[in-house]
């Protein structure tokens, strides 16, 4: 490889185009907003403003890529069918064959599963409705394509500096937001380890395949708060210790042994500590 585009160069997609560079690629990040795009400036990374609603307009879109990464998010008020449904689609269409890898950063909220099951790439995503299914119906019209460039990572939960459990608790009203199951399964991954695992997948990762993007190592709810909340001086959240959810417990197999993927923190112990040190 030596050209990436990064289409949606966010908290995710920032660490994946410097990792891109420090292995000696040319990559542009895209951007909604001009200010955003002067903060990748001034953080070393190519930009440019970037809008999903006129991307067949877009001649950047007609330069020639070896790799390209979707990590585009719709935001609390974003046009979620567009940003997750259409738009990887169409910029995998306008992008073309001449492109070497084309990665849609998915998420493991397609599995609608709640009873504590053990599932990979190879287990059914049914997700009833909202952005899980608009994200999963992207995942099969990209991976439909016979003989196409189209991957996909479904990324756990993302954490790390700037995305605190820590701070988490330290709000109030967002304290408010975490009640969920006690005994229901999480899946994490930090975002050092989900950015290099994108980088992977856009560097080495076989097309029409799913890559899960997990530490493999699923934590109750209730421990990874009281871990959190021990971590940051505070009372645990209040979680429902009655619910039937259970959620699932995601494998990681796949993505170690076929992209081979050293995790920087492969539990949430590590990932947890490691923020609070920084902290």
């Amino acid at each position: 490889m030596k050209k990436a585009l990064i289409i949606g160069c966010g908290y995710l997609g920032q660490r994946v185009a410097l990792r891109l560079q420090a292995l000696g690629l040319e990559v542009l990040g895209t951007t909604r907003s001009e200010s955003r795009a002067r903060e990748l400036q001034e953080a070393g990374i190519p930009s440019a403003v970037f809008e999903l609603e006129t991307a067949a307009d877009n001649p950047l879109l007609e330069q020639g890529w070896d790799a390209a990464v979707y990590a585009a998010a719709a935001g609390k008020d974003g046009d979620a069918e567009l940003v997750f449904r259409d738009a990887p689609v169409t910029c995998h269409g306008l992008l073309g064959r001449k492109l070497g890898r084309f990665v849609q950063v998915s998420s493991t909220g397609v599995y609608p599963q709640t009873a504590g099951e053990e599932l990979d790439e190879e287990s059914p995503a049914e997700p009833a409705g909202g952005r899980p299914a608009l994200v999963r119906e992207a995942e099969r019209r990209l991976l439909a394509e016979e003989g196409g460039n189209a991957l996909v990572v479904r990324l756990g939960g993302l954490y790390g500096p700037g995305r605190s459990p820590l701070d988490w608790l330290r709000r109030p009203g967002f304290r408010e937001r975490l009640r969920g199951a006690a005994e229901a399964w999480m899946n994490w991954i930090h975002i050092e380890d989900a950015a290099a695992a994108v980088c992977a997948a856009a560097a080495g990762g076989r097309a029409g395949e799913i890559y899960l993007a997990v530490d493999g190592s699923p934590v109750r709810r209730r421990d990874f708060y009281q871990l959190a909340a021990e971590l940051a001086a505070v009372e645990p959240p209040e979680l429902d210790p009655d619910s039937a959810d259970l959620g699932k417990r995601l494998s990681n197999h796949k993505l170690i042994e076929e992209l081979e993927i050293d995790l920087l923190y492969p539990d949430y112990r590590s990932g947890l500590a490691a923020i609070s040190q920084a902290s």
